[in-house]
């Protein structure tokens, strides 16, 4: 007789384990931002003050891309953390760090995977507050970062309503191309293929751009899109319970270049074949459009216009077409 199959995590995926974690843990009922729901947690700690944290993981076998220097590894780790704060429209005020290492990792590596981590929290104006270091089978770097906001300008996953713009402060498709390049062999001129690899290894958080917008009182859902636009539209849309039009995506000029080189559907590639791009994924009040587009550009970046909310469910281009929730999920191999 053959056994029982066992059920593993991969047959799961992120999501769904992140669901089955919150039926059997009771949630705290003064979380602001909602047990699962988002990708931080908020509390108020009196005048007004709300204390945002997040936590996020880099692991070596999963993360370290081919080509990448420890240095690029430290950096991204602290950018990850960073990117998730500043969809919530907070300031950091520090980042903890629990490494894991084996014992065999080279000192050189170690200095220079400790320098990328450095010069990140230098570049955003924060501060690597301590952490732990344990020996481990491979590379790992843990973050929790925490931020700090107020009340009014807490951002948050949920608030989309009908009527309102989808946003996103940058071109998107970069990363696209760049794991293409890493991960599947193809080429490109130097000057793209520089271009969209160095996304990837030195990909930029948008924290200004949403500390200005927290500000405005422009926006009513935010998010960013490290785990794929079709995925992180998807997520936007049933957290709000609404349907999205997708109009006209913002793609950069290099993905356009790329997709035409190899016969790519350039806004295929963008939906499903990225991640890890770190732009924030708006919601913002038709009302206030233009104060929005004034408030990124005045921290000198681009506001574009994406697509509508509308009532409903899912996610769809104008044409009719259904973007389905397809891109990276840890535990399986999407």
């Amino acid at each position: 007789m053959g056994g029982c199959r066992v059920l593993k995590v991969s047959d799961l995926g992120e999501r769904l384990l992140i669901e089955q974690i919150w039926k059997v843990v009771e949630s705290d009922p003064e979380e602001l931002l909602g047990a699962g729901l988002d990708d931080a947690a908020a509390k108020e700690i009196g005048e007004g003050l709300v204390l945002v944290v997040h936590t996020d993981i880099w692991v070596e076998r999963a993360d370290l891309l081919p080509g990448m220097s420890w240095y690029s590894a430290g950096r991204k780790a602290v950018i990850a953390n960073i990117s998730d704060i500043a969809a919530k429209g907070a300031r950091p005020l520090g980042i903890l760090f629990s490494v894991g290492l084996p014992s065999n990792f080279p000192y050189e590596s170690f200095k220079e995977l400790v320098k990328g981590l450095g010069d990140a929290v230098a570049e955003y104006d924060t501060h690597l507050l301590g952490g732990d270091l344990s020996e481990s089978s491979e590379v790992i770097l843990a973050g929790f970062i925490v931020g700090l906001t107020h009340r009014g300008r807490l951002l948050s996953r949920r608030g989309a309503k009908p009527g309102d713009i989808i946003a996103t402060t940058g071109t998107l498709g970069l990363t696209s191309v760049g794991f293409k390049i890493l991960l599947e062999g193809f080429e490109a001129p130097e000057n793209l293929k520089n271009k969209a690899v160095e996304s990837l290894y030195r990909p930029t958080a948008r924290l200004r751009e949403g500390l200005a917008l927290a500000g405005s009182g422009a926006v009513s859902a935010s998010m960013d899109i490290s785990d794929g636009l079709a995925v992180s539209l998807n997520q936007l849309a049933e957290l709000n319970s609404v349907k999205i039009v997708v109009e006209d995506i913002p793609i950069a000029s290099e993905a356009e270049e790329f997709s035409k080189m190899y016969g790519f559907d350039v806004e295929q590639l963008v939906l499903y074949g990225g991640g890890e791009e770190y732009e924030l994924l708006l919601a913002i009040k038709p009302e206030m459009w233009t104060e929005a587009v004034k408030t990124v550009k005045n921290v000198g970046s681009t506001l574009y216009k994406m697509g509508i909310v509308e009532e409903g469910s899912g996610v769809y281009t104008v044409d009719g077409e259904k973007i389905v929730a397809k891109g990276w999920e840890h535990f399986t191999k999407a």
